[in-house]
């Protein structure tokens, strides 16, 4: 097993629709929002993180492959499969808790083959959202909603924090090629979930019209890419180490 060649992937993810990654809350005072978003801690930023952009990437293509995905994963731990040619493990990875497979087959597996990184606000993007500090939170919107419920009683208003429809954020994936098999995983799965990430959504509350994201490629401009095929929408570089 040896690394042979690099895919570097870029792409602008743009939210089509109000965006929400939530960060968790251990307390609350008066007056703080009930569902603020995910920040960089240094500059304040809302940004994606990568962990959540790969796991609803696999939650996808999962639920897209059916069977054992669905049928033999474990509370909180994803299905992990014995075969060492598992498509879904070979991309992804298990996490050492998770894996199940004999140690011959976690090696005969080897590393995860796609990484991805944190996604930041496009410098233009943060430059247009800086308009929006008077009517909100610092680079986002506050949307006010209120939960009704069904059979009678007070309204109870909640206010919750989500990036503006037509942010842009900056999308850099890598994935790794040590043999033939993985040149036809990316082609088969990797692009496929991002795909279904399109006709899904990122982040929370996607079944009350969050979330939908649009990739647009990073050097072409962003109105001629309407309706586009997604492999002409994304910037993927070979590097090849092989010799």
């Amino acid at each position: 097993m040896k690394l042979r060649k690099i895919f570097r992937i870029q792409a602008i993810l743009l939210a089509k629709t109000g965006l929400r990654i939530g960060m968790s809350r251990d307390q609350m005072a008066i007056g703080d929002l009930d569902n603020p978003v995910i920040r960089n801690p240094l500059t304040d930023e809302p940004y994606i993180p990568g962990s959540s952009l790969k796991g609803k990437l696999r939650y996808l293509l999962e639920w897209s492959l059916g069977g054992d995905y669905i049928l033999k994963a474990k509370e909180r731990h994803v299905y992990a499969s014995q075969d060492p040619e598992d498509p879904v493990a070979r991309i992804f990875g298990l996490a050492p808790e998770n894996d199940d497979a004999s140690l011959k087959a976690a090696r005969e597996r080897g590393p995860t083959r796609l990484l991805v990184r944190d996604a930041y606000l496009t410098p233009d993007s943060k430059e247009e959202l800086e308009r929006t500090i008077a009517r909100g939170g610092y680079l986002t919107e506050i949307k006010q909603e209120v939960f009704i419920p069904r059979l009678g009683g007070n309204a109870n208003p909640r206010t919750t924090e989500r990036v503006p429809a037509g942010a842009r954020f900056h999308v850099e994936m890598v994935y790794r090629i040590l043999d033939e098999q993985d040149e036809e995983n990316f082609r088969r799965y990797v692009l496929r979930a991002l795909e279904l990430l399109e006709l899904d959504g990122l982040g929370g509350h996607i079944s009350r019209g969050y979330g939908q994201v649009y990739f647009l490629h990073p050097e072409k401009p962003l109105e001629a890419q309407e309706g586009l095929p997604l492999s002409e929408r994304l910037k993927i570089a070979e590097v090849n180490l092989a010799g």
